[in-house]
């Protein structure tokens, strides 16, 4: 990573956009990264609970974006879709950086950020606190997502309890 800028303590703070410096950029952080080849993309995976995340990331070149993206491993029960989108809309709403999304089709759900190069450099440092705040980001959330989902509670529920939650806590404070 001889190409990146070196802070005044010596340690690389701006990555060139490109997969191999990503990659050994993540590597020395200790990220246990893997290349998938059909796709020309990084990821890795980690853990909530007893499930797997897989994370990728995938560089725009052409517009200089890297996109993180991580899938939810949930299985979507048929007919639940449109709970599953009011729930992903009002999470959305709620987040300082909403990213949730479903793809009916592949039956997946999944949550994307897209974060801007500088120069064709991504900030490390930054990149980092991205990666943990998606992994907290799922951690938090994948539960209610899990249970509309899998049919388990409706968008209705969530919400009653959410608002029971709101009122219970005003309450406290009053």
């Amino acid at each position: 990573m001889s190409s990146a800028k070196k802070s005044p303590n010596g340690s690389n703070k701006w990555i060139p956009l490109s997969i191999p410096t990503l990659f050994d950029y993540l590597k020395n952080k200790e990220v246990d990264v893997q290349i998938q080849s059909e796709t020309n993309q990084i990821y890795f995976v980690f853990k909530v609970e007893t499930f797997e995340f897989p994370l990728f990331l995938r560089v725009y070149e052409e517009s200089n974006l890297l996109q993180l993206i991580v899938f939810l491993p949930t299985p979507l029960t048929s007919g639940k879709e449109s709970d599953l989108a009011l729930l992903l809309h009002m999470l959305n709403k709620e987040l300082d950086i909403p990213g949730f999304g479903m793809d009916e089709a592949a039956q997946v759900v999944y949550y994307r950020w897209m974060l801007p190069a500088v120069n064709k450099k991504i900030h490390g440092p930054l990149l980092e606190r991205f990666l943990e705040s998606i992994q907290m980001v799922c951690q938090a959330f994948s539960p209610v997502i899990f249970a509309v989902a899998q049919g388990m509670a409706t968008y209705q529920d969530v919400l009653k309890k959410a608002q029971e939650e709101i009122k219970k806590q005003q309450e406290q404070h009053s």
